[in-house]
């Protein structure tokens, strides 16, 4: 992070007035400080704030700048909201883990504070007054004392000369009149108007468009390819080779473990490229070692019985004296991401240059991979980064954008790599699979005693080849530190199934595990599933559930009582209906959800879904209950159908048909509620998704009396 001392510089230009942006790191200093602005008024008076993390229907775009307006004391209505291009000077330039707002929102209050008291010591010197004496209000300075007022484009100019004060005064949150107030995406017009320009819409003169016929398999090679058929679609421009590693196996692709080699086709128009892809007749160099989802299925059930590492070991987990006890085998499938916009990229490379247009996730890593790809200084690199239709960790990575590069180079014309929807699915970086076992056991008192959870899987980090712990439970996960005798282990599964960042990632699997494990005692234990949980979280406002993380239960208990208390829990139901809870914390936010269901001879539907959350202030309401919904929208396709499945080391879905998402007809009636904690605001983009799946096989449970312990549910008709 940016020291506050060091986080503001000013720079001025005429035509400009007022630039406020963030200072070039030591690292890489040249010969002075090269701004990027976060904020631009202009000498008219025009306002436009920079939203420095990439839009994936996430809303940053707009509450990233609400906060820099905030601060900065200015009219929302009168400000233009750009996305800021790639820039060497801004950390945390990414969109991923929940943290957009979390790592900057106190640098956004920083930077539009900065400005506002520089703009107040341009007036205090024109109005011959003291600072002290000034106030703002709607992008003016006001001098209330004789009815004074300046205008931020008046003041531009001299503001620029004013001094950076090193700690400017934040605005008491109490005083917000714009955070923390629904408004609309900045570009909400745009889309419904579909004049939103979206990554795969960009059109550059002399462009190319390429598709690539990539391996079926993600590890082989081509050998040779047939373009004699292919060479006669109109249009065609040529064809071009790409290999993922060197005739000595070494890896060439940096960032991009699942860059798949293959056989591009670039031709004028894209309906010829993917013509052209069409005839391609390639040879491939296939592996002998393949992967299979019911082999790996098998493999996991297997290692669960052998030698597990031990990720936490608290008391003694084979102590007795359990009341009631449990144990279950849970499994969980590899997941896709599907977002609407398929990977797509564009790209220019000039010698020693390359400049890119990508709905990249990752702007950082995408200049890394394609400075090293190309063997040219990452200052050479120009990333522009669009608004993507969706994304949900699947566009973290660069693959896409490297192999952009790599042909633009190769036919020396701007190139633009479109995926099918069928690549785009079979060359995902997956949410790993996994088998996981819970025995666990009431004491005495009716609270757990004792928890033993045991996961096997392909771990993502060891794909990703990532250093650290290779478990995909962390010794933090809870019930952690509120159970005394437990224990965690796990085993890991080799396999070659590419993984990759995924919505909630482990813990939209481990959460399904343990609400759906708690439900079970609470049932063995004959007690309500409610009184169960909250008997589990207790009455302490903190659990420290490691030396250096404490876990506020306090915000827990809240949200599973709100839910419930909204959802009408303990209401008398009619029969074949239902009510599940699953409660949980991920990546900054405390949600707690309860799914009424009915069950019929031939189905089930999810009528309901109570949610309440709690991720500290709430920026932009409206925007969070659309990331709410649509993380519960998510939930619900992974619950009913989210599933895939390898074959011979291949990828067997292709396309929605059977790789489905939920429809209108499927999605139930979404109740949201936020709890103001009062705190720093928190993540939210995958806190609400992990919980949907266990309330709903909980509510199939009271309805029906049947467990379902793998996902997605498959719910057979009664004979």
């Amino acid at each position: 992070m940016i020291n506050r001392r060091d986080f503001i510089r000013l720079g001025a230009a005429s035509s400009l007035g007022l630039l406020i942006g963030i200072p070039l790191p030591a690292r890489a200093a040249g010969s002075g400080p090269l701004l990027h602005p976060l904020i631009r008024i202009g000498t008219d008076g025009r306002i436009t704030l920079f939203a420095q993390n990439p839009e994936m229907g996430q809303g940053v775009k707009t509450s990233l700048p609400m906060i820099i307006a905030e601060e900065l004391d200015i009219d929302w209505e009168a400000v233009n909201v750009e996305q800021a291009d790639w820039d060497p000077r801004l950390e945390n330039q990414f969109s991923g883990g929940s943290l957009s707002i979390r790592l900057n929102y106190d640098a956004m209050r920083q930077a539009g504070a900065t400005a506002r008291a520089m703009l107040i010591a341009a007036a205090a010197k024109q109005f011959g007054r003291s600072a002290d004496e000034l106030k703002t209000e709607n992008g003016f300075v006001v001098d209330r004392a004789h009815k004074a007022r300046l205008g931020y484009g008046e003041l531009a100019t001299e503001a620029a000369s004013m001094p950076v004060p090193e700690d400017p005064p934040l605005k008491d949150t109490s005083g917000f009149r714009l955070v923390g107030k629904s408004v609309s995406d900045v570009d909400q017009e745009a889309i419904v108007r579909g004049q939103q320009v979206y990554s795969i819409d960009l059109k550059l003169p002399g462009m190319l468009f390429a598709t690539v016929v990539r391996c079926p398999h993600p590890d082989g090679q081509p050998l040779s390819f047939d373009d004699s058929q292919a060479k006669t679609v109109p249009g065609v421009a040529g064809f071009h080779v790409l290999r993922n590693t060197d005739h000595g196996g070494r890896i060439l692709m940096p960032n991009c473990p699942n860059f798949v080699s293959g056989v591009a086709a670039l031709a004028d128009n894209s309906w010829a490229a993917l013509k052209a892809a069409e005839k391609l007749k390639v040879q491939w160099q296939l592996p002998e070692e393949t992967d299979d989802s019911k082999a790996l299925d098998g493999k996991f059930r297997q290692a669960l019985d052998g030698e597990l590492e031990s990720v936490r070991n608290d008391g003694d987990i084979d102590s007795a004296g359990a009341a009631h006890h449990i144990e279950a085998t849970y499994s969980l499938p590899f997941l896709a991401h599907l977002p609407m916009e398929p990977m797509n990229c564009t790209a220019h490379v000039r010698e020693d240059r390359a400049e890119v247009w990508a709905p990249t996730q990752n702007p950082p890593m995408a200049a890394e991979a394609v400075a090293k790809v190309l063997g040219i200084p990452q200052e050479n690199v120009t990333i522009h980064v669009l608004r993507s239709g969706g994304a949900f960790g699947r566009r973290y990575y660069a693959d896409f954008i490297t192999d952009t590069v790599l042909l633009s180079r190769q036919f020396k014309r701007p190139v633009k790599v479109i995926w099918s929807r069928e690549d785009d699915i079979r060359y995902d970086y997956f949410r790993s699979a996994s088998v996981q076992r819970v025995r666990a056991a009431t004491g005495p008192d009716g609270r757990i005693s004792h928890w033993q959870q045991q996961v096997a899987s392909h771990p993502r980090k060891a794909y990703l080849e990532r250093d650290g712990a290779l478990a995909e439970i962390a010794n933090y996960e809870f019930p952690a530190g509120f159970v005394p005798n437990l224990s965690f282990e796990h085993a890991a599964v080799s396999a070659r199934v590419a993984l990759g960042q995924w919505r909630a990632t482990e813990h939209s699997s481990n959460v399904f595990v343990v609400s759906s494990a708690i439900d079970e005692l609470a049932h063995a234990a004959e007690t309500d599933p409610l009184a169960f949980w909250l008997k589990l979280v207790g009455e302490e406002q903190y659990v420290q559930v490691r030396e250096d993380f404490r876990f506020d239960a306090s915000r827990l208990r809240k949200v599973i009582e709100k839910a419930a208390a909204e959802s009408g829990w303990g209401s008398p139901l009619p029969e074949g209906k239902g009510q599940g809870i699953a409660a949980s914390y991920n990546q900054g936010a405390w949600v707690a959800e309860v799914a009424e269901v009915t069950a019929r001879n031939d189905g089930f539907s999810v009528d309901r879904i109570t949610c309440a959350v709690d991720c500290g202030r709430l920026i932009n309401p409206q925007g969070a209950r659309h990331q709410v919904t649509g993380g519960i929208i998510d939930g619900l396709s992974t619950a009913l159908h989210g599933r895939i499945t390898v074959k011979d080391g291949m990828v067997e879905q292709s396309n929605f048909h059977d790789c489905r998402l939920s429809r209108f007809g499927e999605i139930p009636r979404i109740d949201i509620h936020f709890i103001d904690s009062g705190e720093a605001p928190r993540g939210l983009g995958e806190g609400p998704l992990p919980p949907v799946a266990p309330a709903i096989c909980n509510a199939l449970f009271a309805a029906t009396g049947r467990r379902f312990r793998s996902l997605p549910i498959q719910f057979a008709k009664k004979a």
